[in-house]
C-alpha cells in the first residue's frame, strides 16, 4: 500500500514483491555494467582529486576509460603467444615489449645498439630503454582511448614506479609462474654457448659458466618479480604457466571477464567454504584464494597463531581441540571479526574456510553485516572422511602434512619414521567432529539457501576446484533478501540505504547534488 507523510510517499511491499523488485534492479545493473562503472569512477576520483567532482565525473562518463591488462612472468612461459590469443579474443590493442626491442635493433638506433649489446652479454635491457619505448606506446593508446594488453612490462620495480607516476592503474595484472627447477632448465637450454659484442669475436662458454649465468638470471628475475608484486600489491593474480597453453589462456580470459565483461559481481567475491572434516577445505580455500586474488582466512590458522603465541586464548583452544570440542563462539568471533575488518579483506574480497560452525557464528556474520556472495558446502561420504584421516600424517620437524595413500606420498624412510597423527585426526575425535557437522548442516543450508551451492568433494582437487570456480563466476541471480525502504520524493530521487556500498553512496550523493 502507499502512505503519504509530509509530502513523501512510502510504498510498502510484501516479501515476494521486494524480492522481484530487487532481482529486476540487480539484472539491470549487471547487464549495463553499472557496478564496474561506479568502481571506475571511484578510482578516478581518488586518483585525480578534482576541484569539481561533479563536472569531472560527467566528463568521465562521456569519455569511457580504456581497459589495461598487464601480463608478466618468468622467461620462457610463452607470454607473447598467450597475450596475442587474448588480444584476438577481446579485440584489444597490444604492446609486446620483445617486438619493440627487436624493432629498435632492426632500425640500428642508439637504443637498438644498447639492446644488442645487452643480449650479446646475456644481460637484461636497461630500465630507461624499456620505459621510454613502452611509455610512447601507452601514451598513443591512452590518447585514442583504446583498451590494451601489455606483455613483458613492468619487469622491475623501476618500471613499475614509472607506470604509477604516469597514473596507469591495471584493471588486471597477470603474473605467469613456473617451477624454479623447470625455469632453470629452460633458461640453460636456451642460452648461447658463447658470448661477445655484436659483430665481434665470440668466446666459448663452459657448462659451468652456462649454469652460473642461468642461475643468475633466475635469481635476478625472482627478485624483480618480488619488487613488482610489492608495487602492485592487491592488483596481480598468479597463473601457473606449467599448464598447457589453452588452459592458461582460458584461466586468464575467465578472470578478465569478471571485470572486463559484464559478468562481474557488484563487489569482490566473499565466499564461505564449509564441509565435514577431511573434505579438503584448506587445500581448496588456498587454491581459490590464489586463483581469484582473494584473502584466505582460516579459523584454524587464526587459532594456531594464538596457540603459537601462547596467548590465554591459545591455551584454551589447545585443550578443546584435543577433546574434539568446538571452540566457543566468543573466541572465534573475535578473531574472525578482527581479520575481516582489515583493509585487504575489504578491498580484495575473502574466502573463509571452516566458518561458520554454529548458529551463533551465523548470527555474528549478520550482525557484522558481512553477507557472503556464495556459500560452498562440500559433501563427502563418512567412510571417505575416516579413510582420509587415517592416512593423514604430519612431520613434527617441518610441520608438513602428508597423505600416505595418495600419489604424492613420501618414500623417504627417515621421514616416514618420524611422521605422526595429529590428536585431532584420531578416529574417535573425527567421529565426534563428524556428528557435530551433521547436526549443524541443516542450519547453514537454511541460513544461506539463496546463495548456496553443494559440491561433491569426493573427486580430484582439480574437478572440485572447477566446480567452485564455475559457481563463483556465474553466481545465482537470486539474492539474500535485505529489507529495504524505497522512498519516492517530490524531487524524484531515490534512497537505497540498506547495506549501502561505496558505489551506492556515490550514486546517491551525485543524485542529491543534482
Amino acid at each position: 500500500y502507499q502512505r503519504r507523510v509530509h509530502g513523501i510517499i512510502y510504498i510498502k511491499m510484501n516479501k515476494a514483491q521486494k524480492l522481484e523488485y530487487q532481482q529486476q534492479i540487480e539484472k539491470y545493473l549487471e547487464e549495463h555494467q553499472v557496478y564496474d562503472l561506479f568502481e571506475h569512477l571511484m578510482k578516478s576520483l581518488l586518483k585525480e582529486k578534482p576541484k569539481d567532482p561533479y563536472d569531472f565525473l560527467i566528463k568521465k562518463l562521456e569519455n569511457p576509460e580504456p581497459k589495461r591488462i598487464f601480463i608478466m612472468g618468468h622467461p620462457y612461459c610463452r607470454k607473447k603467444e598467450k597475450a596475442l590469443t587474448l588480444v584476438d579474443e577481446f579485440k584489444f590493442s597490444t604492446i609486446i615489449v620483445g617486438d619493440l626491442l627487436e624493432r629498435e635493433v632492426t632500425k640500428k638506433s642508439e637504443f637498438g645498439k644498447k639492446i644488442a649489446e645487452a643480449k650479446g652479454s646475456n644481460s637484461f635491457i636497461a630500465d630507461e630503454i624499456a620505459i621510454e619505448l613502452v611509455m610512447q606506446q601507452i601514451k598513443e593508446l591512452e590518447k585514442e582511448g583504446k583498451s590494451y594488453v601489455i606483455e613483458g612490462f613492468p619487469r622491475t620495480r623501476v618500471q613499475a614506479i614509472a607506470l604509477q607516476k604516469m597514473g596507469i592503474i591495471p584493471d588486471k595484472f597477470f603474473i605467469l609462474t613456473l617451477d624454479e627447477a623447470v625455469l632453470f632448465d629452460k633458461i640453460r637450454s636456451n642460452l648461447p654457448t658463447s658470448e661477445g659484442e655484436p659483430g665481434g669475436p665470440r668466446k666459448s662458454l663452459t657448462p659451468e659458466q652456462v649454469d652460473t649465468i642461468a642461475h643468475n638470471i633466475v635469481l635476478e628475475h625472482k627478485l624483480n618479480i618480488k619488487d613488482v608484486k610489492e608495487a602492485f600489491n592487491g592488483f596481480y593474480c598468479e597463473i601457473d604457466a606449467g599448464q598447457d597453453h589453452d588452459t592458461v589462456v582460458n584461466d586468464i580470459a575467465r578472470i578478465m571477464r569478471l571485470k572486463v565483461k559484464s559478468n562481474a559481481s557488484r563487489r569482490p567475491p566473499r565466499v564461505l567454504l564449509v564441509g565435514p572434516p577431511g573434505s579438503g577445505k584448506t587445500t581448496l580455500g588456498k587454491l581459490i584464494a590464489k586463483k581469484y586474488g582473494l584473502i584466505y582466512v582460516s579459523t584454524a590458522h587464526l587459532l594456531n597463531t594464538e596457540i603459537a603465541n601462547k596467548t590465554p586464548t591459545g591455551r584454551v583452544a589447545v585443550q578443546l581441540m584435543k577433546e574434539g570440542e568446538l571452540i566457543p563462539d566468543d573466541i572465534v568471533i573475535k578473531l574472525v571479526e578482527a581479520r575481516l575488518n582489515e583493509s585487504d579483506c575489504k578491498v580484495n574480497g575473502w574466502i573463509i574456510e571452516g566458518f561458520p560452525k554454529t548458529e551463533g557464528q551465523i548470527h555474528m556474520l549478520k550482525e557484522m553485516k558481512l553477507y557472503p556472495s556464495l556459500t560452498v558446502v562440500l559433501q563427502i561420504e563418512d567412510d571417505v572422511v575416516y579413510e582420509r584421516h587415517e592416512y593423514k600424517k604430519i612431520d613434527p620437524v617441518t610441520g608438513s602434512v602428508y597423505c600416505l595413500n595418495g600419489p604424492s606420498a613420501p618414500t623417504d624412510e627417515a621421514l616416514l619414521a618420524r611422521l605422526v597423527a595429529k590428536e585431532n585426526d584420531k578416529h574417535e575425535i573425527v567421529k565426534k567432529r563428524l556428528k557435530v557437522w551433521k547436526e549443524f548442516l541443516p542450519k547453514i543450508e537454511e541460513a544461506y539457501k539463496e546463495k548456496r551451492v553443494t559440491i561433491n568433494a569426493d573427486k580430484t582437487i582439480e574437478a572440485v576446484l572447477d566446480s567452485i570456480s564455475g559457481s563463483i563466476e556465474n553466481p545465482s541471480s537470486q539474492l539474500t533478501f535485505i529489507n529495504t525502504m524505497i522512498i519516492f520524493t517530490p524531487v524524484s530521487y531515490t534512497h537505497l540505504r540498506a547495506h549501502e556500498t561505496e558505489a551506492d553512496l556515490v550514486c546517491r550523493l551525485l543524485l542529491e547534488k543534482k
